[in-house]
């Protein structure tokens, strides 16, 4: 490491890291919100495509009524599914934005530091440059 280099940059790196995973994880909890939305989908189509129950027979009447009783409480479950993953969602979107929070804050400290070495150099060199100049008036002082 350098004498004056950034002594937070593994920081800085950790930082990047978590903010890439927790993105990855946005990722993942959409896709799997996609596939949930999915199901409750499905399962509506299919008691949409239930046939609704007729007076043919009453063992066919109570059949067909616990068959569509069945897919609902399968598309009640799909919907809590659903709900449950858009709240999974919404942490990794929060967890995702807490990771870009401290990266960024240990950017803007890098910024800073950067800053700082560039004024000191600068403020350095024309110290250096103010000595010769003087030490050059100076000598030409002495020989005239």
């Amino acid at each position: 490491m350098a004498k004056n280099g950034f002594r937070l940059g593994a920081v800085l790196r950790a930082r990047k890291a978590q903010e890439d995973a927790a993105k990855a994880a946005v990722v993942r909890a959409r896709a799997d919100a996609m596939a949930a939305h999915g199901a409750v989908h499905a399962r509506e189509r299919d008691l949409d495509g239930r046939r609704v129950p007729d007076a043919a027979t009453s063992a066919a009447f109570a059949a067909t009524l616990m068959a569509r009783q069945a897919i609902a409480g399968a598309l009640s479950a799909a919907i809590g599914a659903a709900s449950l993953a858009d709240e999974t969602v919404q942490d990794r979107l929060d967890d995702l934005t807490d990771a870009a929070v401290q990266r960024r804050t240990i950017e803007k400290l890098q910024e800073r530091h950067d800053l700082t070495r560039k004024q000191t150099a600068a403020a350095a060199e024309a110290k250096a440059v103010d000595d010769l100049t003087t030490a050059a008036a100076h000598n030409r002082k002495d020989q005239a």
